[in-house]
């Protein structure tokens, strides 16, 4: 007999995406900016023009080259030519997420309430300047999505550059040894040092493991999650715990005052994340989700009682190329959606495909990222 769900089959055939997990070792002291999505994008992003510009044009904007050239087509989308579509960039990176944090996304069990997270850890979510010391290894993830999926040997190839070159917002940048480099079980790049990984962990410090997001193989977890859906008696919960600030537009501004926050159609707007990745990278693979059309999508999430714990949280970030210091409005914190098993369970696909493409604007730069935690409701 057949014991696979239909949910994980609708998952896991999901063509053209895949996650990336690095492993890093740091060489010299580097204290962590307070976003460290945007130094890392930064850093990949000179790093992958050096090794893919042939022209060494102050931009590409001019370049005769560009429509040939993987740099724009990786890291900047071009415009598409289907101007009713709007472009997003092939790739999501996953920022490192503070221990603290690490530990409240363990500690959750399906028997306590302690998914809440009180007001005193509130401080969990915030990008403090913590410091990697030389030997520390810590870990971030990379979705790649369409045609990218082909280029991991040269992105691969990027962040070693950058990492050799070294992280930070001012020279003298501090070096790192990428180690390891893995999709779900493969084994996508292993240095000479990474050998012996149980040696090396023994006698460092790992920092900031990173958020364990759903990989295409994990069926063990989509499984999971979708079984307690189904099996609970009463009305569930799942819960989105957003490890970074999400950027949400509406009314054409960026909400940054949780009581502005229309939630429902927020979290529907994941819906229209998902298919404009599939349109622009995906476009003769369909990403089955379960719904056809955004209204069907919302209406389910209408039904749901949703329950907004979040609050301001302004990321402030470098741009080396304005040369100045520029501040991100967002907000942070937990959505919880309550409701019958079936609704969530129909509901599951995409908020878990959203683990890996986030949710909101600058996504690259690691915004939007969130952890979905089941938790029945307890009466």
């Amino acid at each position: 007999m057949d014991t696979c769900t239909p949910f994980a089959s609708t998952v896991l055939n999901i063509a053209n995406l895949i996650t990336l997990q690095f492993t890093v070792r740091q060489d010299d002291s580097l204290q962590m900016p307070e976003h460290a999505g945007s130094m890392l994008r930064g850093a990949f992003g000179v790093a992958l023009r050096s090794l893919t510009c042939i022209t060494d044009l102050p931009n590409c904007k001019d370049c005769p080259l560009k429509q040939y050239c993987k740099f724009p087509s990786i890291f900047e989308q071009p415009a598409l030519q289907n101007k009713s579509v709007q472009a997003v960039n092939p790739y999501v990176i996953h920022v490192p997420i503070r221990s603290q944090l690490q530990s409240q996304l363990a500690s959750v069990t399906a028997t306590s309430n302690s998914h809440r997270v009180s007001a005193s850890d509130r401080s969990a979510y915030t990008y403090h300047k913590d410091t990697y010391h030389k030997g520390d290894i810590w870990q971030f993830g990379m979705t790649l999505i369409g045609s990218t999926t082909t280029e991991t040997a040269l992105i691969i190839k990027a962040w070693q550059l950058a990492l050799q070159t070294g992280l930070g917002a001012y020279a003298p940048y501090k070096r790192a040894t990428l180690l390891r480099v893995t999709a779900g079980d493969h084994i996508l790049y292993s240095n000479a040092d990474y050998t012996k990984p149980s040696d090396i962990l023994a006698h460092t410090t790992v920092k900031n493991s990173p958020h364990s997001s759903v990989t295409l193989d994990d069926t063990h977890r989509l499984n999971e999650l979708w079984q307690q859906l189904q099996t609970t008696d009463v009305a569930a919960r799942l819960t989105l715990r957003f490890l970074t600030p999400f950027r949400y537009q509406q009314d054409n501004r960026i909400v940054s005052r949780p009581s502005h926050l229309d939630s429902a159609t927020f979290i529907a707007s994941l819906y229209n994340r998902i298919r404009l990745c599939q349109d622009n990278h995906s476009p003769n693979q369909s990403w089955d989700i379960g719904y056809d059309s955004y209204h069907d999508f919302k209406d389910d999430i209408v039904t749901l009682d949703i329950e907004v714990d979040v609050a301001a949280n302004h990321v402030a970030r470098r741009s080396n190329r304005q040369q100045r210091k520029m501040e991100l409005y967002g907000l942070q914190g937990d959505i919880h959606l309550s409701g019958d098993g079936q609704t969530l369970s129909r509901l599951l696909p995409a908020l878990l495909l959203g683990e890996q493409l986030h949710i909101g604007k600058n996504t690259t730069m690691g915004l939007g990222q969130y952890r979905l935690i089941f938790m029945p409701m307890v009466h």
